[in-house]
């Protein structure tokens, strides 16, 4: 990728927090599962997406989130030039930590990422000054990718005033890559992404076929798609070709043959024998052929083997592994020691085998020829599933680990995102309004009649998903009533109002004695007769916490004109509030309610009015910062309670014209 900024990369930066919207280590991952199942990036993608949609309220363009994940791709080599997945995209698809996977492949692969979590690392304090981060970025590149990619990743979380750094995460990538390996760790995690065997011994096989050096059991167990990711840092990314793997497995299975062609042998009584010798050995002659650490245990163990042998001749060969195993000993050195005891005479054959060409009596010994014959059954048996398995391999790797990414995605979304969110609507209501105010509407239209039989049909046979206005206001109060907000705080706006406010007034009286404060935003109004109403019905009932009540005005002319006494008012072109919103506590805890509905009887029980109301965290954020940032321009007409009544006795203008 160039020094320029891909415009994919751009339109995903968000402000706060910043990242790359809809990127994170697990949507690479679902990125790299696409291409191994041949399925579009959108597709893929669609999981994350949804949940970034639910996390964030925000969206992009599905198209530019798959066009960023396939520039990301080609940046950390996942895949091709030709669309492939390369070895390092392998690794990834076969891991079972999917996210680690892919921070450390940033880390390792792009390097401005490698040295910045360096320099994070050297710095005492997890929390930075905006400004310290500033300083070490080096272009606009990191800037506007390499930055936000860090808080996608979740290496750091990065907001416009400072950066919260991930230390645990930093310390684990960078103990990573300061690992060294001294066995094949990419031919061993390459045998086992693409192969799927369950045995580690035929997974050693097969990488044994792809390198030079011996690789066994214990190497397969101690390897995982997370060290092939480290060890192959300094090499170019590459993909090993199919062909390479079918020729190893290839190898592999003619080597099984071999080695089951070699059990077989030792198995067949007819094929040859051991020499009895005349010497005699004992428990002393044992201890002083193996190493002091044997117990007693081992002790018997050898004695009974060479008495099985000495006994049963034709019984001239046992698996090494068995014995090595059983006596905690390397087969090499196994072997030195058998080699010690007197009369014993042996070789290893492949590996595979101790040979005994001679062995002497051991009186104290045991006969064990049934278990020694079912050890060589067992090597038998192995080999034979082995060759099975070999004989019908897919090496097309399988996404491990994309279900449980899935359900990861689901269980990060905290329970407020997913939270109830209801369309509300006015419509006359005959049975809320009541059978006089329905007569009086009426009277004596049938046409009339009949549309109040279906209003009230209608309302009776509406989903659940749709609430009344009126429904909807008492049940934003009550949350604050019935739950310990954090934030004590009720906002409304609403152009005009009317009496409606009194029938709420005793949950907002309960609000502000439980230490709510009530923000209303409102449009200015000359006329005295709308001051009162606001006065009498909102303010006249709450006497004893006014001072928890701010009323702010927002009115502005499209032309500035300076307020003098001969100003005409008809001829000012005047904008200000018409939203209607009501908002209770944080973001996080709170409710939201918006629509068409002002804050009036004919809003609220007659007009055809709809809007929303919701639960859900990231939208009343919105709804809250929207309502905040007009407040905040408000604040120059900032109604004085105290003077209210006077306001009609004067023209009122705006400040800023007066």
């Amino acid at each position: 990728m160039t020094s320029e900024v891909p415009s994919a990369l751009r339109e995903l930066r968000t402000r706060s927090p910043e990242e790359l919207w809809g990127v994170s280590a697990e949507s690479l991952y679902l990125s790299v599962c696409a291409v191994a199942t041949d399925v579009s990036l959108t597709q893929a993608l669609a999981p994350h997406y949804k949940t970034a949609v639910l996390r964030t309220n925000d969206e992009r363009a599905p198209s530019t989130v798959a066009d960023a994940h396939r520039l990301l791709q080609a940046e950390l080599s996942l895949v091709t030039d030709d669309g492939r997945l390369t070895d390092r995209g392998r690794f990834v698809l076969d891991t079972e930590q999917p996210g680690d996977a892919l921070r450390l492949v940033a880390a390792t692969h792009i390097q401005r990422i490698q040295q910045l979590l360096y320099e994070f690392a050297m710095l005492d304090d997890e929390h930075l000054p905006r400004g310290e981060l500033e300083t070490l970025m080096r272009d606009s590149y990191d800037t506007a990718v390499i930055a936000p990619l860090l808080s996608s990743l979740d290496f750091l979380d990065l907001y416009p005033e400072g950066v919260i750094l991930n230390r645990e995460t930093i310390e684990w990538a960078i103990e990573r890559l300061e690992r060294r390996y001294t066995i094949p760790v990419r031919e061993i995690a390459l045998a086992t992404a693409l192969t799927s065997f369950d045995d580690t011994q035929l997974v050693a096989h097969v990488a044994s076929s792809l390198t030079d050096a011996t690789v066994t059991a214990d190497h397969v167990s101690e390897t995982t798609p997370l060290d092939a990711i480290v060890a192959g840092r300094d090499q170019s990314p590459t993909r090993t070709p199919d062909a390479d793997i079918l020729s190893a497995i290839e190898d592999t299975s003619a080597t099984i043959t071999e080695e089951l062609t070699l059990f077989k042998r030792a198995l067949d009584p007819s094929h040859e024998s051991a020499t009895r010798d005349d010497a005699t050995i004992d428990v002393d002659a044992v201890a002083d052929a193996f190493p002091e650490t044997f117990s007693q245990a081992d002790v018997t163990t050898v004695l009974d083997l060479i008495a099985t042998i000495h006994n049963q001749p034709s019984r001239h060969s046992i698996p090494l592994s068995t014995l090595s195993e059983e006596l905690d000993l390397e087969p090499y050195q196994l072997y030195q020691s058998l080699s010690k005891l007197p009369g014993v005479k042996c070789h290893l054959q492949d590996d595979l085998l101790i040979h005994f060409d001679a062995v002497p009596a051991a009186p104290h010994g045991s006969d064990r020829d049934a278990d020694f014959q079912d050890d060589l059954f067992e090597a038998i048996h192995t080999r034979r599933l082995w060759r099975d398995a070999l004989s019908d391999v897919n090496i097309t790797p399988s996404p491990r680990a994309r279900d449980d990414v899935i359900e990861g995605l689901l269980e990060q979304i905290d329970d407020d995102v997913i939270a109830p969110t209801y369309f509300v609507y006015t419509l006359p209501d005959p049975d809320a309004l009541g059978q006089e105010t329905m007569e009086r509407y009426v009277d004596d239209n049938p046409a009339l009649r009949r549309e109040r039989a279906r209003l009230k049909r209608w309302k009776n046979e509406r989903s659940n998903d749709i609430r009344r206005f009126t429904e909807m206001t008492d049940r934003l109060f009550t949350r604050g009533q019935e739950r310990d907000l954090e934030e004590r705080v009720v906002r409304i706006m609403t152009p005009y109002d009317d009496d409606t406010f009194s029938e709420y007034t005793s949950q907002l009286r309960s609000l502000l004695r439980d230490g709510y404060e009530l923000r209303l935003l409102t449009r200015h109004t000359k006329r005295r007769w709308e001051w009162e109403r606001l006065r009498d019905n909102l303010l006249g009932d709450l006497e004893e916490n006014r001072d928890k009540v701010t009323i702010r005005t927002y009115s502005r002319y499209k032309e500035y004109q300076r307020i003098i006494s001969e100003t005409d008012a008809t001829d000012l072109a005047e904008f200000g509030i018409h939203a209607k919103l009501q908002t209770v506590g944080h973001a996080s805890e709170g409710a939201a309610l918006l629509g068409s509905a002002n804050f009036m009887k004919n809003s609220y029980n007659w007009n055809p009015e709809c809007g929303i109301y919701t639960e859900n965290a990231n939208f009343v954020a919105a709804a809250i910062n929207f309502f905040d940032h007009v407040w905040e321009l408000s604040e120059a007409d900032e109604v004085d309670l105290s003077n209210l009544q006077e306001i009609p006795k004067r023209s009122f203008y705006p400040s800023y014209y007066t």
